[in-house]
């Protein structure tokens, strides 16, 4: 892990941003521009650089590709040796990116005891709704929609929200297997049922994905809250959509049936566009008073 000060393939770190499970990622400038972008540096060993590099190439060619306000823009990508006294332990693989200052949407996960923020929820669903449906129209599937992977700038109603990580994206016509090693990549939590079963994919595996994020930040939960990660695979596969009213009484039931369609298990049957799903929900919220005050627990699944 570097520090305050350290330079880095150029780069000068002002703050350590956060850590994930396999990258750090840093804020940092170069010395002759004053605007600040995000360092994301990968921990690996010899064993993994390869497919590391393969992983990180394919992040920066398909975002690369990619412009529109609502998703995290590109600057340089890289690797650099690291060692002592001249003789290089390892080498780092890097991604510079446009620097976001505010936390991820996971931030507006509502507690069991609390109301969701509706009206950030809703800005932040129409910006990545309309993020999502442009990489659609260039043919790119992002494959990890979820909260953590939803940059926001702010904290408050007026935040501007980015989709970030293309890690794992892939391009419409893509014919290599979606399982690594009989895994699945991506986060099980949100995975569409044919994401799960190693299908064909399509704009609609991301529309899937969206409304279990969505859901998350309207209820606290993800659809299919299971314990283990078998369960919540045979959830999204054969278990009904859950009722959003079953744990915010005060939701519009009409939501119920318009998340239901989201969430088809049948691809064809979801809604074409995020945009379209976004404009749906906004309407059937137009004018519900959120309650003040803490929920009450019936209805809350753990």
């Amino acid at each position: 892990m570097f520090t305050s000060g350290e330079v880095v393939a150029g780069f000068t770190i002002d703050a350590v941003v956060g850590h994930g499970s396999s990258a750090d990622v840093y804020r940092v400038h170069r010395d002759d521009e004053a605007t600040p972008l995000a360092l994301k540096v990968l921990r690996t060993d010899l064993h993994g650089l390869e497919h590391a590099r393969e992983r990180f190439e394919h992040e920066f060619a398909i975002a690369s590709l990619l412009h529109h306000p609502n998703i995290v823009a590109m600057d340089s990508s890289g690797e650099v040796a690291l060692g002592d006294h001249g003789h290089p332990r390892h080498t780092a693989l890097w991604l510079a990116m446009q620097y976001v200052a505010g936390p991820s949407a996971i931030y507006l996960i509502p507690r069991y005891d609390q109301q969701p923020q509706v009206s950030a929820v809703l800005r932040v669903a129409h910006q990545i709704g309309a993020a999502l449906d442009y990489a659609h129209s260039k043919d790119v599937l992002h494959r990890d929609v979820k909260p953590a992977n939803i940059l926001l700038t702010t904290t408050d109603d007026t935040t501007d929200a980015l989709l970030t990580d293309f890690g794992i994206a892939r391009f419409l016509d893509d014919t290599r297997p979606l399982a690594r090693n009989g895994r699945v990549q991506g986060s099980v939590a949100y995975a569409a049922p044919e994401l799960l079963q190693a299908q064909q994919l399509s704009p609609a595996t991301d529309v899937y994905a969206f409304a279990c994020s969505l859901i998350e930040l309207f209820t606290g939960l993800p659809p299919y809250p299971r314990t283990t990660p078998f369960a919540i695979t045979y959830a999204h596969i054969r278990d009904e959509p859950p009722k959003l009213t079953s744990r915010r009484e005060w939701l519009p039931s009409s939501l119920n049936s318009v998340f239901a369609k989201a969430l088809a298990k049948n691809p064809a049957d979801r809604y074409q566009t995020c945009g379209e799903f976004v404009e749906i929900i906004s309407r059937s919220l137009r004018d519900v008073p959120v309650p003040v005050g803490p929920t009450r627990r019936r209805g809350w699944l753990r």
